[in-house]
Order: C-alpha cells, then sequence, then structure tokens
C-alpha cells in the first residue's frame, strides 16, 4: 500500500518547481513524465520515490470534507496535488514534498492512517 499525500497550493505546480525541489533536497533523483504528461515520477534508479499527480483545482467544500480539521483556510488553496510514495521511500519522499510546499506556497497534508511520514 502507498503512503499519500496532499499538496495544496495557491499557484499551479510544474517541472520547473519539482526539479528545483528535488534539486534542494534529493538530486541524485531522476523524473520522467508518465500517463501522457499527467503525473511526474520520480525514480532512483529502478525504484520510485514518488508519483505527483497533475494539480486539479481545489474546491474548498471537497477539501473541507476530505482533510476536515486540518483543511486551510477556504481561500487558501487553489490546486490540489495527489502524492504517492512507497512506504519505504516514504523519508526521501517527505523531504520533496516539504520543499515543493515551500517552493509553492503551499500546504502538504499526510492523508496516511496514522500520519506517518
Amino acid at each position: 500500500m502507498p503512503h499519500e499525500y496532499v499538496l495544496l497550493t495557491p499557484r499551479v505546480i510544474g517541472l520547473r518547481e519539482v526539479a528545483h525541489s528535488v534539486a534542494a533536497t534529493e538530486p541524485s533523483l531522476a523524473y520522467r513524465l508518465d500517463a501522457g504528461g499527467m503525473q511526474i515520477v520520480l525514480v532512483d534508479g529502478d525504484a520510485t520515490v514518488l508519483t505527483i499527480v497533475h494539480p486539479v483545482p481545489a474546491r474548498p467544500t471537497e477539501v473541507w470534507r476530505l482533510l476536515g480539521e486540518d483543511a486551510p483556510a477556504a481561500a487558501e488553496p487553489r490546486w490540489w496535488i495527489d502524492l504517492v510514495a512507497p512506504w519505504e521511500a516514504e523519508q526521501r519522499a517527505a523531504r520533496i514534498i516539504a520543499a515543493l510546499a515551500a517552493v509553492s506556497d503551499g500546504t502538504a497534508r499526510d492523508l496516511s492512517p496514522g500520519g506517518r511520514g
């Protein structure tokens, strides 16, 4: 079972923000575009470290419904980005996600049971 996160951002992120975050935290990783460019997959050799799904507009009611009390203020996020990491890569993925949140002025939430990551 993968480790799931969400990144809520005021602006859309793309390959530039991902490249900056990877360079700052895990420079040995490579990336590839999958699903017709709808996913950015960060890899270390053959091992996936993090999959970043294309941003979708965040609807405040859905953000609240899914995150409850952990939801940021309704006016804050405009984009919802799903991120998925294998459990064995959770520490590396968490560093990249923190860097993505910083570079995008966003907030990251751990969606996995127990909040590990």
